[in-house]
């Protein structure tokens, strides 16, 4: 039997930066450590396509969609898109504004479904940003919490599916913001037992 395919786009924490690394050194995480891979592992029945890219935001302006459909156009057929995307976007605002990036996320997600019909969208809410009370990240934190129910909403709207993160703690580097490798550990099972209850992986 063919296996269906997933298709993740996300930023670093889907390419598994490693903000330990030095500038002599491989900045991503050793490849069975990401949570992409591990995923890979346990959806045995699905074909898992990762494309993380270190600062990536959403699509802004026809030449940035025309560069993303590009790599869309380059698979025939996709029965999942999954997208993990928001926290840069929010943190390139001087003031971080959810709404503005929620709206980037429901037009990207109208654009993935003009060129793959076919498939299912699924929105994931970013992972938690681990700053401490009082810490002046506080409010890209709380914004970044926001998106969870904005994407939730969209999700909603155009028949996607959404994974909400909310209520996961996975393991982050002292930067507060990247997985560590156990915390890629974690939240690849997590993730995969998501799309478990979603009934994807169980074919």
């Amino acid at each position: 039997m063919m296996k269906k395919t997933l298709y993740i786009y996300g930023d670093s924490n889907t390419y598994g930066y490693n903000p330990l690394a030095s500038c002599y050194e491989d900045d991503r995480l050793p490849e069975a450590t990401r949570w992409p891979v591990i995923l890979k592992r346990n959806l045995k029945s699905v074909a898992v396509i990762d494309d993380g890219q270190n600062g990536r935001c959403l699509p802004c302006g026809e030449a940035e969609y025309e560069r993303f459909r590009v790599s869309l156009r380059l698979y025939e057929k996709l029965d999942y898109f999954m997208v993990m995307l928001g926290t840069n976007d929010l943190l390139n605002q001087p003031y971080p504004d959810p709404d503005e990036v929620a709206n980037n996320m429901e037009s990207f997600i109208k654009d993935v479904m003009s060129v793959h019909s076919e498939c299912t969208c699924i929105i994931v809410a970013p992972p938690y940003m681990g700053f401490p009370s009082g810490h002046p990240m506080n409010t890209y934190q709380k914004a970044n919490e926001k998106l969870g129910v904005l994407y939730h909403e969209i999700s909603d709207k155009y028949s996607a599916r959404f994974i909400d993160t909310a209520g996961w703690r996975p393991e982050l580097f002292y930067d507060g913001i990247h997985l560590s490798e156990n915390g890629n550990e974690q939240f690849g099972e997590y993730i995969s037992e998501a799309l478990n209850n979603l009934g994807i992986g169980t074919e």
